[in-house]
């Protein structure tokens, strides 16, 4: 018996037998081309031959599982239509006369070190993305036919193992024997978890180097949930896996029945319970039905993949398009949060030995305010669309604050020598996601309609410890009392001048926060699309009132274990 721990991607508990899938090698070398017009015409009629698969399979995928399915092909169009990476990829073909494969390579790599370099867990799963459509277009380039990764087996319970799966790989497998699916690679936003929700079946990623220790045909079983699989398990542990999938089933449906109806507690305090959103996918599977609104829309998104800064028209078609579906829902738009960890050639950003503490989100926009006036002004149009409003990243004192305002009372002015429509009480919100934030924030509560606390950035800053460094991983921790307390006191100041408080980031969803979140009085949270159910559920269980009393006595814990045992004890007295 062989066990392997990943990260939790799609939730669900299954047994099956291993499908071991390895695609056909690419060749990748450089190669010298006499004809680079040709060469470039080759990779051009690709590129229309692969877009045209995809038309095909979103078609497939919106009859079978809905927009959700065909959004994620929809948003493999864009890249594979992206002229800007592929011009430079021609540039290079012509400059070097080198052929299209190793040209397609070299650009595909540089495009995956920005992306990966960005300290957004959403948008560094679009570096994989990128990598599966420029490999798609150069195994079309070369005929190599991935063909059906399930060909030769046997078998109606597939769970498939692989590097990593493109939404290809998986539409051709076929679907009724498709169980699971388990990656080395991959994050829990990659499209193979996105797919695999859609498909309803588990999924866990990121497990590492495992396929030359799997054999297809091997007995398999999987728990989404936990991010555990096992291989060739014994009667014990199948025993076990059998009482997990009964009470997995049964919890799926009663969180499935909430997504629709609103969160409220036993003692009717209503939470609102939006999604994050901000890229290509996400806005074209966005389901304005099973949420109740949007908590966080990333605007970085817009200004990556393009040779210049993006348009006030350019940004505004995104924005109405989003305020628009949301059907009268709230948007929260935040204002560009790029910087020095993301390097963008047409912003010229300087380099910078610490780039998450430099020149970045709102310190760039005030320093460049012509950009930041365009967008602003693209935001304010869209307000005319929907219920819009506006929230600024990384404020740490006051004056950044008014500064911010004062562009957008300029940008409102401008929009009114235009004549264009805008709401003109548009509300305006700012992340607190800096120490330096929450100890100001009775202050800047005054200048503000609402606040969002930026979780993952706060846990970060508070306890000083990068959550991408392996070495500190155990400082950064949700449950971190330094941090709950924070927390806290930015819900006491809001509260005192009746502004909102919503948290997005992970712990928005965590389910042993949800009871104290609610304890602090959290009028929303922010969480990933497959979660709103979930979260709506654990909302629906709690009385706020017999919550603040346990809230005291956690927070008066004076370590992570007994607070993390207190919140663990209450779940299970709520029965999850």
């Amino acid at each position: 018996m062989m066990q392997i721990k990943g990260l939790a991607g799609a939730a669900g508990c299954v047994a099956g037998h291993a499908a071991v899938f390895r695609p056909s090698e690419l060749c990748l070398e450089r190669r010298a081309v006499s004809d680079s017009q040709a060469e470039i015409d080759a990779m051009e009629a690709a590129r229309a031959r692969y877009n045209e698969t995809l038309r095909r399979l979103a078609g497939e995928a919106r009859a079978a599982q809905g927009e959700e399915g065909a959004g994620i092909f929809e948003a493999y169009q864009v890249i594979a239509e992206d002229d800007y990476l592929f011009d430079q990829v021609k540039e290079l073909i012509r400059a070097e006369s080198v052929c299209a494969s190793w040209a397609i390579e070299q650009k595909r790599a540089e495009t995956e070190a920005m992306f990966l370099g960005v300290d957004d867990p959403y948008l560094q799963a679009r570096a994989a993305d990128i990598n599966n459509v420029c490999k798609e277009i150069t195994g079309e380039l070369q005929g190599v036919d991935t063909g059906d990764p399930f060909a030769g087996l046997r078998g109606e319970d597939l769970i498939v193992f692989a590097e990593d799966l493109t939404p290809a790989d998986t539409v051709r497998m076929d679907r009724a024997r498709l169980k699971g699916m388990v990656t080395e690679k991959g994050g829990v936003t990659s499209h193979t978890v996105i797919l695999a929700k859609a498909l309803g079946i588990p999924a866990i990623v990121g497990v590492g180097p495992i396929l030359d220790q799997v054999v297809s045909g091997q007995e398999v079983l999987v728990d989404g949930r936990l991010g555990n699989v096992v291989v060739c398990p014994d009667e014990e542990a199948k025993a076990a896996f059998r009482i997990r999938e009964e009470e997995d089933g049964r919890r799926r449906l009663l969180f499935d029945a909430c997504k629709a109806s609103p969160a409220r507690t036993k003692d009717g305090i209503s939470v609102r319970v939006n999604i994050n959103s901000g890229d290509t996918e996400s806005i074209n599977t966005f389901d304005a039905g099973a949420c109740d609104g949007i908590g966080l829309f990333r605007t970085e998104f817009l200004y990556m993949g393009q040779n210049g800064y993006p348009s006030e028209d350019f940004q505004f078609n995104a924005y109405r398009s989003m305020a628009e579906k949301n059907q009268g829902r709230e948007l929260i738009i935040r204002t560009l949060d790029i910087g020095g960890d993301k390097q963008l050639d047409y912003m010229d950003l300087p380099q910078e030995s610490n780039p998450f503490l430099g020149y970045r989100a709102i310190r760039l926009c005030l320093d460049r305010e012509e950009v930041f006036l365009t967008q602003l002004r693209a935001i304010l149009r869209a307000s005319a669309f929907g219920e819009v409003k506006i929230m600024f990243p990384m404020i740490v004192n006051l004056e950044e604050l008014l500064r911010a305002k004062e562009l957008l009372a300029k940008a409102m002015e401008e929009l009114d020598r235009r004549g264009e429509a805008y709401h003109k009480n548009i509300p305006v919100g700012i992340m607190v996601e800096t120490p330096a934030a929450v100890l100001l924030s009775d202050v800047l509560a005054r200048h503000v309609d609402f606040f969002s606390i930026g979780s993952n950035d706060l846990i970060q800053y508070t306890t000083a410890s990068d959550r991408m460094n392996e070495k500190v991983q155990y400082l950064y921790d949700s449950c971190n009392l330094s941090v709950l307390r924070s927390i806290k006191l930015v819900c006491d100041n809001a509260r005192a001048q009746g502004v909102d408080v919503g948290i997005c980031g992970e712990t928005a969803s965590e389910p042993r926060l949800i009871p104290l979140w609610c304890a602090m009085g959290v009028n929303e949270l922010s969480v990933a699309p497959a979660l709103v159910g979930r979260t709506k559920y654990i909302i629906n269980q709690i009385s706020e009132a017999d919550m603040a009393q346990e809230m005291e006595a956690i927070l008066s814990q004076g370590s992570i274990p007994s607070a993390r045992e207190q919140l663990d004890k209450i779940l299970q007295e709520l029965g999850l």
